[in-house]
C-alpha cells in the first residue's frame, strides 16, 4: 500500500523530468482519493516535503479538535477507546505505534468512528492491514443494516508519512437515506474526504516546521 508522502514523491520526480502524465491513482477505498492530485502537484512545486521534521511529535487531540471545528454537530464519535480496545478490537497493539487517538460512539448499534495511528515505521503496513481487516468486519457486521452499511462501505483510510488515519464518519444520513444506498455512501464519502483533507494539510503543516 503506497503512502501519500510516496505518491508525492513520485509526481515530483515527473515534475523534474518534464513528465505529464497524471499522478496514478490508488484504489478507492484504501489510500489517496481523498485528496485531489492537483493539490498533491501543488505540494510538490512549493518544495515542501523534503524538509519533513520526522522527530516532530503532533498532538493527536489538536488533529481531532480542528476535524470537530470543520464537522461541528456531524462528529459523531464521543468516546475514546483504550490501548486494550485497539488491540482486541481492531489489531493494532502497543508495540506497533508512539501514540494513537481512537473515538466511537457510545453505542455499539452506531458506528461513526475516526482513528489516527503515529505508526512506528516498521509497523506501518500492519496498522494498514488491520485498519482494512477492521472496515471488512464492520462491513460485515452491518449487512443488515442499510444505513450503517453505507456508513462503512464509505470509510476511507490515508497513510500520510508514518500516521495512519482511518475515517467512518457521516453522522445522520436521514435525508438521504430514502434516496438508497450509492447515495448515503456518496454523502458519507463527502464528509469523510472533508475530514482527510483537514487531517493531511495538519500533518505536513508540523511536520515541516
Amino acid at each position: 500500500m503506497k503512502k501519500i508522502v510516496t505518491a508525492i514523491v513520485i509526481g515530483g520526480i515527473c515534475l523534474l523530468s518534464g513528465c505529464e502524465d497524471q499522478l496514478p491513482k490508488d484504489d478507492l477505498v484504501n489510500n489517496g482519493q481523498a485528496f485531489e492530485m492537483k493539490q498533491a502537484e501543488d505540494d510538490v512545486q512549493a518544495g515542501n516535503f523534503p524538509m519533513l521534521n520526522k522527530e516532530r511529535f503532533i498532538p493527536l487531540t489538536e488533529l481531532k479538535e480542528n476535524v470537530k471545528e470543520l464537522l461541528g454537530d456531524n462528529y459523531w464519535p464521543e468516546v475514546d477507546l483504550t490501548k486494550e480496545e485497539l488491540a482486541q478490537r481492531i489489531g493494532i497493539k502497543e508495540e506497533m505505534y508512539v501514540d494513537f487517538l481512537a473515538e466511537r460512539q457510545v453505542l455499539d448499534a452506531h458506528i461513526d468512528t475516526m482513528i489516527i495511528v503515529q505508526a512506528k515505521e516498521a509497523y506501518v503496513g500492519a496498522v494498514e492491514q488491520a485498519l482494512e481487516d477492521y472496515r471488512t468486519a464492520i462491513i460485515e457486521e452491518n449487512s443488515n443494516h442499510p444505513q450503517n452499511l453505507a456508513k462503512a462501505k464509505a470509510s476511507r483510510m490515508e497513510t500520510i508519512d508514518n500516521y495512519v488515519c482511518f475515517v467512518l464518519l457521516g453522522a445522520d444520513t436521514t435525508a438521504v437515506a430514502e434516496q438508497g444506498e450509492d447515495k448515503i455512501i456518496a454523502f458519507c464519502q463527502e464528509e469523510n474526504e472533508r475530514a482527510l483533507y483537514v487531517l493531511e494539510q495538519d500533518i505536513l503543516e508540523q511536520l515541516r516546521d
